[in-house]
């Protein structure tokens, strides 16, 4: 997967949608005296970090791609938050974040349910996850796409609900997207 990782900086568009929620996070943290931290999986350019940078979060990307990540601390540099930034480079097939290390955790475009519970388990309570990816609509557009990295239609949403987690926005799905995205809450201890 390393080859298709993006080639510029552009943070994931469902994340930009849904700004509000994370800034509620983000000052939440902020009045406790603390930066919020921000965890992009398979960051590729590292698009999303750095928007999250911009936003007052410290942000730490991982992805395999050596290539993408040295266009992600470029783009980083020249955007000015080089400070607010890390990015690992990492083998997901073996990588896993610390458990409620993050206020936020985002993935998007990268499928490997074994990670689902990692993820989970690395947001902080009252933090936030971010995924969006393909599901198997598309291969409407794309027969050749493999079935094995898509989504069945409404499985994100099904699973994020039976975490028990708050929903706080989901895309539907069973229109004419490709992709299904949800952004959710979980808990306060």
């Amino acid at each position: 997967m390393a080859g298709d990782a993006p080639i510029d900086a552009k943070p994931n568009h469902w994340l930009t949608s849904h700004a509000g929620a994370l800034d509620h996070v983000a000052a939440a943290r902020l009045a406790q005296g603390e930066s919020p931290t921000a965890l992009d999986v398979a960051c590729g350019a590292g698009g999303t970090v750095i928007w999250l940078a911009q936003r007052s979060w410290l942000a730490t990307g991982v992805d395999i791609s050596d290539a993408a990540l040295a266009l992600a601390l470029r783009a980083a540099a020249q955007q000015g938050v080089a400070d607010r930034v890390s990015f690992l480079a990492v083998d997901l097939d073996a990588w896993r974040p610390a458990p409620a290390a993050f206020d936020c955790v985002t993935c998007f475009y990268f499928l490997d349910r074994t990670l689902w519970p990692w993820l989970r388990a690395a947001v902080r309570p009252g933090g936030l996850l971010a995924l969006q990816t393909h599901h198997s609509g598309v291969l409407k557009v794309r027969p050749d796409a493999n079935p094995d990295y898509l989504l069945t239609p409404g499985e994100l949403t099904a699973l994020i609900a039976s975490w028990g987690w708050t929903l706080l926005a989901t895309s539907d799905p069973t229109s004419a997207a490709t992709s299904e995205a949800v952004l959710a809450q979980r808990p306060s201890a």
